[in-house]
């Protein structure tokens, strides 16, 4: 030992010394390096999926989803806000060439185009290869595809009436010029799906032929009819009510009136109980959960941070809206497993 403590005070011993730090310091680095390429694997793995079909006697083909990106709650959220305004300038764009005005629909028309292009940064990017090989297992197909889950729900509550009144006028109108009725007009909705991809390609072609007005306005009214989506489900109809409740006890804690934030909190559990009969037993258990945090909160809506909470609690009881196929949705390993939605009978 004192070999060793006379060793840390001379000359060669600092040498020694420094040399056994930077040997340490390779070593550390060198280990964060595995680690950090084994998560990377690991994560790598958790979002590819791989299917391979066919016997291979002749032909074997391969798919490979390969997801990159990820979607939380609040960036969904975001998503959706996003998308409402994108509808809302499609819908001042309409006014403006309905009045023969290209000029005044331009300024809208690239709007939208811009919040597209941001929307779709935000979105999770799918890359789908498809390869085919023959019985030697030669490559004779090779396929790249790019997708995104791009038709976003525009969440009741977070759409102003003009944003979704234009789009029901429109609907209307096309399908009083085909001689029909249109049934839904009239019923509430669930939930507004934009069609981002279609609207992205209308907008494009609106634009491309705003000095001839009247066929960039028969684009702009196809992403009004078709573009946008009024989905009813007769199961989330309470989803509706607790959703709305629980936007009014956030706002009315922001404003101070606690006894009012109390009464819509009641409403939202009345409503979580109607929704949690229609689900099966384990499945009403999460639903169970939020009306105790929900009963949990009420005496406190006074304390710092409450209307966060309600602001998290709107998130899951959000998350459980039936989703629709390419339908944008939570892609988050930690936050999707908090918010998993209840599977219906």
């Amino acid at each position: 030992m004192k070999a060793f403590r006379n060793l840390l005070h001379n000359k060669d011993g600092k040498a020694i010394i420094g040399s056994i730090a930077l040997l340490a310091l390779v070593l550390f680095a060198a280990t964060t390096a595995a680690a950090a390429d084994k998560a990377k694997e690991v994560d790598e793995q958790r979002d590819a999926s791989t299917i391979t079909t066919g016997s291979g006697e002749r032909y074997q083909t391969t798919v490979e989803r390969q997801t990159t990106g990820d979607l939380s709650a609040q960036d969904l959220h975001q998503v959706s806000l996003l998308t409402s305004r994108i509808v809302n300038h499609l819908n001042d764009a309409v006014k403006g060439l309905l009045d023969q005005d290209p000029d005044a629909a331009k300024p809208d028309i690239e709007k939208a185009q811009g919040l597209t292009e941001i929307v779709r940064e935000l979105l999770p990017v799918t890359t789908v290869t498809t390869v085919v090989k023959d019985a030697n297992g030669k490559e004779v197909y090779r396929d790249v595809d790019k997708v995104q889950d791009d038709r976003i729900s525009l969440y009741r509550g977070m759409i102003a009436m003009e944003v979704v009144e234009p789009i029901i006028d429109a609907k209307e109108n096309a399908a009083a010029l085909k001689g029909l009725r249109l049934a839904d007009a009239n019923v509430i909705h669930t939930a507004v799906l934009a069609d981002l991809s279609y609207i992205e390609r209308k907008l494009n072609r609106a634009s491309a032929l705003l000095d001839k007005p009247d066929e960039a306005l028969a684009h702009l009214a196809l992403a009004q009819t078709r573009g946008v989506q009024l989905v009813v489900n007769e199961a989330d109809d309470p989803l509706v009510e607790v959703q709305h409740a629980l936007r009014l006890a956030e706002r009315m804690v922001e404003e101070g009136k606690h006894e009012a934030a109390q009464d819509n909190l009641r409403l939202a559990q009345i409503q979580l109980g109607t929704y949690r009969a229609l689900l099966g037993k384990e499945a009403a258990k999460v639903v169970q959960k939020l009306e105790d945090d929900i009963t949990a909160l009420m005496p406190k809506t006074e304390d710092k941070g409450a209307a966060e909470k309600i602001r998290e609690f709107w998130e899951r009881a959000v998350s459980w809206f039936r989703e629709q196929p390419g339908q944008a949705h939570i892609v988050d390993e930690q936050e999707a497993e908090a918010q998993k939605a209840p599977k219906k009978k």
